[in-house]
């Protein structure tokens, strides 16, 4: 295998890596949020719902725009760097969330799934903000090695 492709695979890799923590960070929220137990919840009061409301547009918005600048002529440092920094800034506030008295990751009757004992949210968190940060390092390098180094046979 040549530099040259090694550089290409590395690009193709580390954006596509970025893709998939922006798709994530757009649908599992909506998946999770956009029922009778967050949005809809007849026990929240309505301005936390429109909390959520504004949340999950936000998340879908930025992440959305991360993408298409991501695999657009935008410029590739700024471009990878929002294409990280959206996933992360969403998804590692779940481990500070619950340091805040009165919050937990559940609600009854609504419990969230756990494998081995871990709520899958916090799982799904950090899955998510490991593909962005790995993306981000893996695009960061092969954008690092000199295009005359990576034409070299």
């Amino acid at each position: 295998m040549t530099r040259s492709v090694a550089v290409s695979d590395g690009r193709l890799l580390g954006r596509s890596l970025l893709t998939l923590a922006n798709l994530i960070t757009v649908a599992a929220p909506v998946a999770a949020d956009w029922n009778d137990s967050h949005i809809f919840n007849e026990r929240w009061p309505a301005h936390a719902r429109f909390h959520g409301v504004t949340a999950l547009a936000m998340a879908t918005t930025l992440s959305s725009l991360s993408i298409w600048s991501l695999w657009s002529d935008a410029d590739r440092s700024t471009a990878r760097f929002f294409a990280a920094a959206v996933p992360v800034a969403y998804w590692a506030p779940f481990f500070a969330a619950p340091l805040v008295p009165g919050t937990a990751v559940e609600d009854p009757p609504h419990p969230v799934q756990r494998v081995a004992g871990v709520p899958i949210s916090l799982l799904g968190a950090a899955a998510t903000t490991a593909t962005a940060v790995a993306g981000w390092l893996i695009d960061r390098r092969a954008a690092a090695i000199p295009a005359d180094t990576a034409t070299a046979a």
